[in-house]
């Protein structure tokens, strides 16, 4: 190798070198700033999280609150309602008229509070299920004399619920249980309406209920699905701060 081909490839190593040292500083500075930006981030997510856990907290305080207060005097204000407005019904009804009012279950005649209350009040589907197969729901206040008075006046008593099928055992049971005996039909979600809206599903057996002659003077329910799509003179909401269905 002559002195000018060294020279030369000394001068090309130098420049590779300091080539590569630059786009090492480059990168460096690149990897620094992007650092820099994600601890940033991981800032503000972290406040968002305080934030969040802060609310929760504020709104299980108040799910609590309601629940261990107002939660019966309001449901059986409702309930009054309901009764008086039957009691109105019953008197107006036309010979061998069949009347029927249709109850959903969850919250409206049965209280899960306790289960909601353990669960934090979100829903796990697990942890429903469950509940369902072992649970003791109390009943909602004010519902039993609504329920006697249908009974006793020979207004047929639909239970309509969101349940499915293969949950009928224990749903009869805890019916049973908290007084609601002798009911003339238990309507649960079968596998061909799963695919339905909670209002589609229960408008859709309140239409079939009216196909079988019964007037539906009323309908019951906790939430604004349970009474949607029409195929009912009167609907009452009970209200429920713990869940929404849709």
């Amino acid at each position: 190798m002559t002195l000018r081909t060294l020279g030369a490839s000394l001068v090309l190593a130098c420049t590779l070198a300091c080539q590569t040292a630059e786009a090492v500083d480059s990168d460096r500075a690149a990897l620094e700033e992007r650092i820099t930006e994600l601890e940033a981030e991981n800032q503000e997510l972290a406040q968002q999280l305080e934030t969040e856990r802060g609310c929760r907290q504020q709104l299980l305080g108040s799910l609590t609150a309601f629940a261990e207060g107002p939660y019966d005097e309001v449901t059986t204000a409702v309930a009054e309602q309901a009764k008086a407005l039957l009691e109105a019904r019953v008197a107006a009804r036309k010979p061998d008229e069949k009347l029927a009012i249709v109850l959903d279950v969850d919250e409206t005649v049965l209280s899960n509070v306790e289960q909601l209350r353990g669960s934090g009040y979100c829903f796990v589907r697990e942890d429903w299920n469950r509940w369902v197969d072992v649970g003791t729901p109390t009943i909602i206040a004010g519902m039993r004399p609504l329920y006697d008075y249908a009974r006793e006046h020979e207004v047929a008593v639909v239970f309509l619920t969101g349940r499915s099928e293969d949950q009928r055992e224990d749903t009869e049971r805890v019916l049973e249980a908290a007084g609601f005996a002798g009911w003339d039909q238990l309507l649960l979600r079968d596998q061909s309406e799963r695919g339905l809206t909670a209002a589609e599903f229960k408008s859709s057996r309140r239409a079939k209920l009216e196909a079988e002659g019964y007037t539906v003077v009323l309908t019951v329910g906790d939430q604004q699905s349970d009474l949607d799509g029409g195929h009912s003179e009167h609907s009452m909401l009970v209200p429920n701060p713990f869940y929404h269905v849709k």
